[in-house]
């Protein structure tokens, strides 16, 4: 049986049967004694509160049609049920930590641990969601006893004690039950929001290992772009929050300034804010060069889909597929156009060179858009980031153009001038073959085909 946590019934008080409360037509009844008024439906709800979170009060809420309740006693009922639910949580929890049994201490006692499967099989999931219920249940059962008569007396949910015990896993059992005292002692008046940041904020009042974490977190900064299948990309930022807010901050005073301007969701305009910023960074005399140019995103399409004479695609190099719709739209927007001449037969950039050693950045241009990638083998990383390597070095008569420079990552760079590798570059066809000095393995790099991609 639940619990009654308050409220006696009367001595020799019998509640009226669940199944003859289900079948009252209220608006049928018999008048009452004179002197009395009729029996109202919010009768039975405050017959209900009083009688705690007993199956009693279970009963009394579940006899009377919500739709003839009046809508204090709505609330006042879906308020009691929530409770009433943490109660009954609280005792399937305690139930599978009965089927289960103490956290195996060994891993031979681990493997002959069969409880996860009882208890899928009792709440119809599979085995692995049945050991986070098992763990679950273990916690409460052992480290957050005073979360688990919070649930029993209605006052915590149970998605909030999951959230405490997940968040709580990995500290020990003394700092634990002390930031879980804390959290008790308000949690009956905070949301899940709320109880979260609560979490949060008392882990860190109270870890002695989150100074270190933090500071280790700091240092490993992510910075990285996926583009998408679809025309999409995504840029995912991680570093010191002061720094992350900062941006986040800026981009929302962007957005908000230009919402009448721009129209749109809020996240359009922050990215066109960010956008923004970066053009205005590039303008500014202190711009980073890459092989003396400013970084930009190239934009191919060919003659046909930019007059619309075919249904074709335009695409960034090196990155993805756009509409071709949007390269019209940039050149219509005063996007500078390059011209990139294509060979109709293979899809590839014409030549283009010059005496000089250091690649001016119209070849370096030419070469990054010749081959995205680094004509190495294998390898991915971006040309505009890699070494316009000479093959025949200028110092011995090598020319300075197309035909002898290669975008070449650092690595494969130091390869050849350090551990004799080679590589030949076929004139006509743009294709670089790498050869092992110590196995004659050959590997053949393609320049990108802007017909079909790589």
């Amino acid at each position: 049986m639940f619990e009654v946590s308050f409220g006696e019934p009367p001595e020799g008080w019998e509640p009226i049967p669940h199944e003859v409360l289900a079948e009252v037509d209220w608006n049928e009844l018999d008048p009452p004694p004179v002197g009395m008024r009729s029996l109202e439906p919010d009768d039975f709800v405050g017959l209900a509160i009083n009688q705690g979170l007993s199956a009693d009060a279970l009963g009394l809420i579940a006899a009377v049609p919500p739709e003839q309740m009046s809508d204090a006693a709505r609330s006042h009922a879906l308020r009691r049920l929530e409770q009433m639910s943490a109660h009954i949580d609280e005792l399937k929890v305690r139930i599978t930590a009965a089927i289960a049994g103490p956290a195996p201490v060994d891993e031979a006692a681990r493997r002959d641990d069969f409880s996860s499967h009882e208890v899928g099989v009792a709440t119809k999931c599979s085995v692995y969601a049945a050991d986070g219920k098992v763990a679950f249940a273990r916690d409460l059962a052992s480290r957050f006893r005073a979360t688990a008569h919070a649930m029993r007396e209605g006052r915590i949910t149970l998605i909030q004690a999951k959230a405490m015990a997940e968040s709580l896993a990995h500290l020990d059992d003394e700092i634990a039950q002390k930031i879980e005292s804390r959290l008790l002692a308000f949690s009956y008046r905070q949301d899940l929001t709320s109880f979260k940041a609560a979490i949060r904020r008392w882990r860190i009042k109270l870890d002695p290992t989150w100074t270190p974490k933090a500071e280790k977190a700091r240092a490993e900064v992510v910075v990285e772009h996926t583009p998408g299948d679809d025309g999409t990309g995504e840029i995912y930022i991680r570093g010191p929050l002061e720094h992350t807010a900062g941006i986040a901050k800026a981009l929302d005073a962007e957005a908000s300034k230009t919402k009448h301007e721009l129209g749109g969701t809020a996240a359009a305009r922050k990215l066109a804010a960010l956008r923004d910023m970066v053009d205005r960074y590039l303008a500014s005399p202190n711009a980073a060069k890459l092989h003396g140019r400013l970084p930009f995103v190239n934009v191919t399409i060919d003659l046909a889909t930019l007059l619309k004479l075919r249904d074709g695609i335009a695409e960034i190099v090196g990155v993805g597929a756009v509409p071709a719709d949007v390269a019209r739209w940039l050149l219509a927007d005063g996007a500078p156009l390059r011209r990139l001449v294509i060979d109709p037969l293979n899809g590839q950039l014409l030549d283009t060179g010059t005496n000089a050693y250091t690649v001016p950045p119209w070849l370096a241009e030419h070469l990054i858009g010749r081959n995205p990638t680094a004509a190495a083998p294998h390898s991915h990383v971006p040309s505009a980031g890699c070494d316009m390597e000479h093959n025949v070095p200028h110092d011995r008569g090598g020319a300075t153009n197309l035909r002898n420079n290669t975008p070449v990552d650092r690595r494969w760079h130091r390869a050849k001038t350090h551990a004799e590798w080679s590589y030949e570059k076929d004139h006509e066809t743009g294709v670089v073959v790498w050869t092992s000095p110590v196995s004659g393995l050959t590997c053949e790099i393609h320049p990108y085909d802007y017909r079909a991609g790589p």
